[in-house]
This record gives C-alpha cells, sequence and structure tokens, in this order.
C-alpha cells in the first residue's frame, strides 16, 4: 500500500457540524411526527387512553439511557457511538457485538421510517407504496452521498417545521373538545401490553441514538453531544405525547372508534385541506429526514467498525467533504434491501413490514443501550467513591431496560424474537471467527519474525565460521 493511501485510511474526520446541526439532525432522525402517525398510534390501539402515559414512560426509559450515554459521550468523542463505547469500556468482543446490533437497530429504525411514510402516503394518494418507498430512498440516499453539511442544514429547515406543526395540531385538537381533559391512566391497564406500549413510546424519543456515532465530526463534543442529547429526548417525546393526549381527547370526545381511525383522514375532515398538504408534507419530510439521520449513523459506526479491524479496510476511506463514501454506499444498499424486500415479503403490506421492522429495531436498541449501561458500570466501579452517581444511574439503566427487553420479548412475535436471538447468535460467531482469524495471523507474524531472526543469525554463524576459515587459511600461506 502506497504511503499517500495509508494516510487517508489513518486520517480522522474532520469536524464541521456545531451544537444546532446536531440537535436539528437528530429531531429528524426522531420524526416527531411521523412517529406519532406510526409508533404513537400503534401504542393507542395498545392501551387506548393509556397512549400518552405510554409515551411519557417511554421518554424517562430513554432519559436513563441517555443519561448513561450522556456521560460516556463525554468521555470518549471518537466516531462510532455505542460500538466506541463498548470496545473500550468492556471487551473488543463485546465492542463487536455492541456495534453489530446498533447496525441492526439503526438500520431497521431507518428503514422502519420509510415503510410507514409510505404506507400513510399510500393511503391518501393513489401511488403504490413501493413508488413512493423508492422516492424516497433516493432523496436520502442523494442527500446521504452528499455528505453531512448539507444533510444538517436541510436537518434544520424541516424540524423547525415539524415542531411548529405538531405543537398546532395539537392545540387544535383540544380545542375541538373546548379543552375537555381525561385520565391518561386506565383503570384496567395490563402490565405486560403495557410494556409493549412503551417499547413503542420509547421508539419516539430514541432519536437521539443517531447523535452519538456522529461525535467524531462534531465541533467541542464534548459539550455539544451530551446537551443535544438532553434536549431532543425531552422536546421530542413529550411534544409526541402531548400530540397523542390531544389525539386522544378528540377520540373520547366525539366517541369516535379507535380501531377504525384514520388520524390523516381524521385531520382532514376536521381541519380541511390545508392541514392536510401540510400533514402530508411533514409525513414524506419525515419519511426523507429519518432515513437520512439513520443512514448518516449507520455509516459512520461501519466506519469505525472498519478502523477498529472488524469489517474490510475499505469501508474506513475517507473522501473530502463527503465523508466515509463507502462505509454511505454499503449503508444505502443495506437500505434498500430491507424495505424493498420487506415489502415484498408481507406481500406489498406497508405497514406490516413496518410494524416487523420497528420491533426488531426496537429489540436491538434496547441491548444497546443495555451495553452502555454496562460501559457506564465498568468505568464507575474502577472509581466507585467518586462516581456513585454513575453507579447508580448505570445500575437504573440496566435494571430498566432489562424487565422492558424481558417483557417485549414475553408479548412480542415469536418470530420477530427467533430472528432477533438469530441475529445475536450470529453476531457472537462473527466475533469468534475475526478473533481467531486475528490470533492465526498474530502467530503466522510471529513465525516469519522467528524465521526472519533465525536465518539472520545463520547467516551470522556462517560469517563467523567463514571468517575463520579464511584467517587459518592466511596463516597456513604465512608459515609455508
Amino acid at each position: 500500500m502506497s504511503k499517500g493511501s495509508q494516510e487517508q485510511l489513518n486520517e480522522e474526520p474532520k469536524r464541521v457540524i456545531g451544537i444546532l446541526d446536531l440537535i436539528f439532525l437528530s429531531l429528524g432522525g426522531q420524526s416527531p411526527f411521523l412517529s406519532v402517525l406510526t409508533y404513537g398510534l400503534y401504542a393507542f390501539l395498545l392501551v387506548g387512553t393509556g397512549a400518552s402515559l405510554a409515551i411519557i414512560l417511554g421518554t424517562i426509559l430513554v432519559l436513563v439511557n441517555g443519561l448513561s450515554v450522556y456521560v460516556l459521550s463525554r468521555k470518549f468523542t471518537k466516531t462510532g457511538g455505542y460500538y466506541t463505547y463498548a470496545y473500550y469500556t468492556l471487551t473488543k468482543r463485546l465492542g463487536f457485538e455492541t456495534g453489530w446490533l446498533y447496525l441492526l437497530y439503526s438500520s431497521m429504525y431507518g428503514a422502519a421510517y420509510v415503510l410507514g411514510a409510505s404506507y400513510i402516503l399510500s393511503t391518501i394518494i393513489p401511488v403504490p407504496s413501493v413508488v413512493i418507498a423508492s422516492v424516497i430512498l433516493t432523496i436520502s440516499s442523494v442527500f446521504a452521498i452528499l455528505g453531512i453539511k448539507p444533510t444538517a442544514k436541510y436537518a434544520i429547515v424541516a424540524s423547525l417545521i415539524e415542531i411548529s406543526m405538531m405543537a398546532a395540531l395539537a392545540v387544535l385538537f383540544m380545542a375541538s373538545t373546548h379543552f375537555y381533559l381525561y385520565n391518561p391512566i386506565p383503570s384496567n391497564l395490563n402490565l405486560s401490553t403495557l410494556a409493549l406500549a412503551i417499547l413503542f413510546g420509547s421508539s419516539i424519543p430514541t432519536g437521539y441514538g443517531s447523535i452519538t456515532p456522529l461525535s467524531g465530526e462534531v465541533k467541542n463534543p464534548e459539550k455539544s453531544v451530551p446537551r443535544a442529547i438532553v434536549t431532543v429526548i425531552l422536546l421530542g417525546g413529550l411534544l409526541a405525547a402531548f400530540d397523542v393526549y390531544g389525539i386522544t381527547d378528540h377520540v373520547i370526545y366525539f366517541h369516535l372508534v379507535a380501531n377504525q381511525l384514520n388520524l390523516v383522514q381524521l385531520i382532514e375532515d376536521r381541519f380541511g385541506l390545508i392541514t392536510l398538504v401540510f400533514v402530508l408534507f411533514a409525513a414524506a419530510n419525515d419519511g426523507i429526514l429519518a432515513t437520512l439521520t439513520y443512514m448518516m449513523a449507520t455509516s459512520r459506526t461501519i466506519f469505525a467498525m472498519s478502523r477498529g479491524g472488524f469489517l474490510p479496510e475499505l469501508l474506513g476511506k475517507l473522501e473530502s467533504g463527503r465523508g466515509p463514501i463507502n462505509a454511505v454506499l454499503v449503508t444505502v444498499a443495506t437500505f434498500v434491501a430491507i424495505v424493498l424486500g420487506g415489502i415484498l415479503l408481507t406481500g406489498f403490506n406497508a405497514f406490516l413490514a413496518f410494524t416487523i421492522a420497528g420491533l426488531v429495531s426496537l429489540l436491538a436498541n434496547i441491548f444497546v443501550h443495555l451495553a452502555s449501561d454496562f460501559s457506564l458500570f465498568r468505568i464507575s466501579i474502577t472509581k466507585v467513591n467518586k462516581r456513585v452517581n454513575w453507579l447508580v444511574l448505570s445500575l437504573g439503566g440496566i435494571l430498566f431496560s432489562s424487565y422492558e427487553l424481558f417483557q417485549s420479548i414475553k408479548t412480542s412475535s415469536p418470530i420477530i424474537v427467533y430472528f432477533f436471538m438469530g441475529t445475536i447468535i450470529l453476531g457472537f460467531l462473527a466475533a469468534e471467527i475475526i478473533e481467531m482469524s486475528e490470533a492465526s495471523k498474530d502467530e503466522e507474524d510471529h513465525e516469519e519474525s522467528n524465521g526472519q531472526h533465525n536465518g539472520q543469525a545463520n547467516h551470522h554463524e556462517k560469517s563467523n565460521e567463514y571468517g575463520k576459515i579464511k584467517a587459518r587459511k592466511s596463516e597456513d600461506e604465512k608459515v609455508t
């Protein structure tokens, strides 16, 4: 390999995005409005009037885990996020497994938004969901290839529109009931069903998970990344809970049937065509922005794992102005495969494909956050007297996430659970193979080094022997 190529492979990403870019990019990753139309609606179908409570509890779950990541992001500012945390605080193998599960989470989560947006838009406009999905993927892919700077600028504008629309929509729904208020805690609430609803509710503010893999490209990451994490969790989660409360308020007041609820159609009927146009714009825009944000997060994790020696070296290549372009291209191909494959395998049922991709991603998300909680626990016990707060925070996150993971597995479809567990097992097998390959390579290098050393020693001995023979011959000639 040439010296120039080696320097390119060792080059680190440039720090080009500030805290506002990061906040709005992460809000784009949440896509709060589309999340309300998809994850929020599914939570409503599960627990009815308890949906807003499920979203708030989901936000608390995300905040607890987010605070663990808040601490870790101040200590580790390299690209890679959760993979980097586990790699440096736990073990190399667990670092790979965490990165592996993060790739499952981020690719499935981003693809789920494409599927969700496609489903919603296809119910309003006479265009097949597969065509809408293709358009969303094309636009997102173009921005991803252009680089992080154009993406961040687009995210600021799109997210501002998003926040304004969500606030206005919640107020409109509540105003239609003359601000009638209901109790968001149902009396006959099933805890297992609530746990699953919390899982879906937690998917709304969990968009902050797209922040940490970008740490290597953030200016002043020790301050910017932690602040962005807390801001995005609270803003996205509470705004979504407020929206769901307003919608549920309207449904109760007018005695609407929950199972037959078409939220987009309801918005058109109650507030007119102009409001519907804004809603459709937000849904399409959310699909693009969320997909784009998670394409960025996925590609940066692939890049970091390549630099760590777990993935091909070519994926660690940087291109000026566009970042890890090879990792981006692999990411785009992965998203296309998940989205189009999901639509085809479910018989062009985009909503079913969204549900499956969403559930798989959320199970992987909890696992990844468990890894970050254990990372914080690991560094807490090294100086336990000075880090009691960190220890309590990590233990709280471990207990809460473990409970949520087991409850969610218990109530999820067996096929989804088998797929999720199979992915974990494949990750451990891949880590084992990589470790064996590295050990074999090290052994070969060691033997080669020993061979060279022995060769040099033999050459030295032969030189000495030749010198002695020559000296004796010279003495014989003198005697003669």
